[in-house]
């Protein structure tokens, strides 16, 4: 079930809606449900990206961890590695 809204754009975005692709976005509704979705798949991206790396920094964190304790009592040497 479609919503109605009713925006105020700035006169660029009516500007940037009336030059759209008229085959691939036939309506300006096609064109700014597009655009919102695509910003949406894009800020997802970066709060995965960004959770990846800090998952990334704490692997370090823990894997330097592990080396200098292993290293500690002989049972690996200095390239300690998995």
């Amino acid at each position: 079930m479609a919503v109605q809204k009713h925006l105020r754009l700035p006169d660029e975005i009516a500007e940037q809606m009336e030059h759209r692709d008229k085959e691939k976005y036939p309506t300006e509704n096609a064109f700014v449900a597009a655009a919102i979705q695509k910003f949406s798949a894009q800020l997802e991206q970066e709060r995965v990206e960004k959770k990846l790396e800090n998952i990334q920094k704490e692997l370090t964190e823990l894997h330097e961890l592990c080396k200098k304790e292993f290293a500690a009592d002989g049972v690996y040497g200095s390239d300690f590695s998995y």
